[in-house]
This record gives C-alpha cells, sequence and structure tokens, in this order.
C-alpha cells in the first residue's frame, strides 16, 4: 500500500468509521499499524489509572467507602449512598482536584433511611464505649495518684513546728508551700504519665514559667513584701510590745504579718508599715535595753557658778525615784552664749521599773525647781521692764511646791503606765490576724 493510502487509512481509524482489524496470528504488524494501536490504547490505560487512583483515596475516607467510581474519557461517574449531603458534595469537589478529570457526573444522594443514619453513631459510640472499659484500669490508677496527692498536700498543711525548731511561722509556713508544691509536681507527673500525655508536662512547664514571670512582675511589690516578712520573722528584731521607731514612726509593736507591721502609736493610732519599708529603713529598738537614757537642757545666767549649776541638777536626778545610779546621772555644758549657758542633764532608766516619759517629766520639773530653791537665775530668752510707784501691790511673785525638790524626789510617781500595753494586748485578743512575733513577757 502506498503511503498516503497508509494515511487514509489510520486517518479512518481515528475517527472511528472503519472498526481496527486483529491481526491473524503470525502476520507480522507494521510501525504504522502499531502506532494506531498505541494510539487507541492509551485513552483507557489513563482512565484506569484515574479510576484505580480516585477509588483508593475514596477507600481512606470512610464516608466515601461506599461510593462507586467509574472513569471513561477524563469524565469521572460517581455513584452510591452518603450519609450526609456535603459528603456528596466533598466527593465531587475531590474528584474534580485531581489532575486529568475533565468533568464529574455525580449521581451520589443521601440515606434518608433513619436505621442506616443512627446506625454508623452507635457503631461509633460502642467504639467509645470500648475505649472507656479500656481505660477504666489506668484512669482508676491515675484517679487513685491524684487523690493520694491531695491528701498528702492537706497532711502537711496540717503539719506543726518540731518543738526542737526555732523557726517562725512564716518561714515554717513557706517550708510547708514547698513541700506541697514538690509533691503536686510529682504527682502530676505520675498521672500524666500514666494517661499517656507526658508530652504536656513540658508545655505546662514552659506556660507555668511565662506565667510565672507575668505574676511576679505585677505582684512584686507583694511578692518583696512577703519575703521580708519571713526574713524578719527568722530574725525577730522586735517583739509585741516592743517600742521601736520606724520611718519616723514610734509607738509600740503590735503584730507582724506576711504584708506589713502594725504599730500602736502614743497617740493610740494604729500605722501599718509595709514590710520591705520596715525591712530597709532604720529602725530603732528602745525596748531591746532595758537601760535607756534620757536628757534635756537648760540654759542658766552666764554670771553663774556652773560647777555648782552642775552639782544642784545632778543631785536632783540622782535623789530620783526611776533614775539609776548605775550607770549615775551627769551634766555637760552645751553652750556659751551672749547672755546663758546652756547645760544638758542625763540620766539612765530601768524601763522594766519606770515609766520613760514620766521620768524624764518629773527630772525636768524637779531640775526646775531645785535651781528655783538655789536661787540659779535661768534667764528668759525676752526682757520686761515693769514699772510701779510707792504704796502700789508688790509685783506677783510665782511660788513653787510647799516641799523641797530634794523631798519630792524620792517619792515621785513614776510607775510604768501600762494603758498603751494594755491596748495591745486587747488588739491581740480582738482581731483575727495571724502574729508572726513572739511575745515580750
Amino acid at each position: 500500500m502506498s503511503r498516503a493510502g497508509r494515511l487514509l487509512v489510520l486517518a479512518l481509524l481515528v475517527g472511528g468509521l472503519i472498526p481496527p482489524v486483529a491481526p491473524v496470528a503470525g502476520q507480522t504488524v507494521s510501525p504504522d499499524t502499531a502506532d494506531a494501536e498505541v494510539l487507541d490504547a492509551r485513552p483507557d490505560s489513563v482512565d484506569a489509572a484515574l479510576e484505580a487512583r480516585l477509588r483508593g483515596i475514596y477507600r481512606q475516607v470512610e464516608a466515601f467507602q461506599t461510593l462507586r467510581v467509574r472513569v471513561q474519557e477524563g469524565v469521572v461517574h460517581l455513584e452510591g449512598t452518603v450519609l450526609q449531603p456535603q459528603h456528596a458534595a466533598d466527593a465531587a469537589d475531590l474528584a474534580r482536584s485531581l489532575d486529568g478529570v475533565l468533568y464529574v457526573a455525580s449521581d451520589v444522594s443521601a440515606q434518608t433511611d433513619l436505621a442506616d443514619r443512627v446506625s454508623p453513631a452507635l457503631s461509633r459510640l460502642r467504639d467509645y464505649g470500648t475505649a472507656f472499659v479500656e481505660f477504666l484500669p489506668i484512669g482508676g490508677v491515675a484517679l487513685l495518684v491524684v487523690l493520694v496527692t491531695l491528701g498528702a498536700t492537706r497532711w502537711i498543711g496540717r503539719w506543726e513546728v518540731p518543738g526542737p525548731m526555732r523557726v517562725s511561722p512564716l518561714a515554717w509556713g513557706l517550708i510547708q508551700r514547698l513541700i506541697q508544691f514538690g509533691v503536686a509536681l510529682v504527682g502530676l507527673v505520675v498521672t500524666f504519665d500514666l494517661l499517656g500525655v507526658t508530652s504536656l508536662v513540658g508545655a505546662l512547664l514552659g506556660t507555668a514559667g511565662v506565667a510565672g514571670l507575668a505574676v511576679g512582675f505585677a505582684f512584686r511589690d507583694i511578692i518583696e513584701n512577703y519575703l521580708a516578712g519571713v526574713l524578719m520573722s527568722l530574725r525577730q528584731p522586735f517583739r509585741v510590745n516592743d517600742v521601736v521607731s520606724i520611718a519616723d514612726h514610734e509607738g509600740r509593736v503590735v503584730r507582724l504579718t506576711a504584708r506589713e507591721v502594725v504599730l500602736l502609736t502614743f497617740d493610740g493610732n494604729h500605722v501599718r508599715l509595709p514590710n520591705a519599708t520596715v525591712f530597709k529603713s532604720v529602725l530603732v529598738n528602745y525596748t531591746l535595753n532595758a537601760q535607756r537614757l534620757f536628757s534635756f537642757d537648760v540654759g542658766v545666767g552666764a554670771e553663774e557658778d556652773l560647777t555648782e549649776v552642775q552639782r544642784v541638777g545632778v543631785d536632783t536626778l540622782d535623789a530620783m525615784k526611776g533614775v539609776l545610779s548605775d550607770p549615775p546621772p551627769f551634766a555637760r555644758i552645751t553652750e556659751l552664749g551672749d547672755s546663758t549657758v546652756g547645760v544638758r542633764f542625763h540620766a539612765w532608766v530601768d524601763q522594766e521599773s519606770a515609766d520613760y516619759h514620766k521620768v524624764q517629766s518629773e527630772a525636768i520639773r524637779l531640775v526646775k525647781q531645785a535651781f528655783d530653791e538655789a536661787d540659779v537665775e535661768m534667764p528668759e530668752p525676752t526682757y520686761r521692764l515693769q514699772l510701779y510707784q510707792a504704796g502700789d501691790a508688790p509685783p506677783h511673785v510665782v511660788k513653787g511646791p510647799d516641799r523641797p525638790a530634794a523631798e519630792q524626789a524620792p517619792t515621785i510617781d513614776v510607775e510604768p503606765d501600762g494603758r498603751l500595753e494594755r491596748k495591745v494586748v486587747e488588739e491581740l485578743q480582738t482581731s483575727g490576724e495571724s502574729n508572726l512575733l513572739s511575745r515580750s513577757d
């Protein structure tokens, strides 16, 4: 056959006008005939591969496993039923997404039979029940670990301070919290390991670290006060009813809490000082040492015998009730002015047997009276001029007490007042706040 004839036959075969003739056994197939057969078989092989691939994909999806697939000339034909209408649309979209698909003819419908729709749900419910029954033993053990951990933390919270240990309540509470945290952390790790979610431990620890950093910045003052309270409860720089001076506030200590120190001032007011402020401030404890020195200044005339002035004042202080003889009272010259000389008297008081402020007040009064009796001049800062005629009444003269100062000194009232101390005790008895300090008595 000529070349033109062969091309005509090939065109008719491709067009479908002449059916292909199968070769007779033993007959040799020419190259042109082989090319025609390859061109004719290629669409079927592509459709078959596409159909096989699509069926494999549908077998991996539970909702599509019942679908029937047929591919012809790049056209996908889908048949069958699904549980939900959305599944039909999803199956068609999945087929369209594959390369080589020209069109999708979907004849997929949703099931309307109630039994068919409920059956898969019941099947899944049975699977959940089976999984739950299988989980019960390990879940029971995990629950037991949680209960044991909670019981252990509560039991640790009821621990009392051991007798031989001298630990403050606040420090002991901190130790308890640390032990409780350690026990809770161990219980949490064991529980997660039993449940097979150990990977969550790292995530929780990371989250806890970030959260702890944020909380630390937000509650920095609270944490600072708490730590200062722990340190002060360990050091015990003061006790209940001690007279202290802190940050320009003076009074008796009522209590130390986890956040603040409460003072009762001498005018009856409550002052609450943050623990961090107390810890960083200069603190003066007047009660820690029973012997306390008081002093006061007196101005005398420049023409007075200063040795005699010192002797009169010191003798008066030495004879006073409440003033210690050891160490003895003493006086110092502090200032030399134009018309006066400053003299400062010092004396010691035993605060356990006498009231400091009473002794100081009485000392000033008696020394002043003793100077009046000894004709010691105490010039005033101002000058007065008085004019009167003969026969007028004499100027008013201020008189002192009937008894001399030397007789009054041993009998004056210097007993401790006790009212402020009783108010502190009453405050401790009526308030429900915890106290981390020991009593001074």
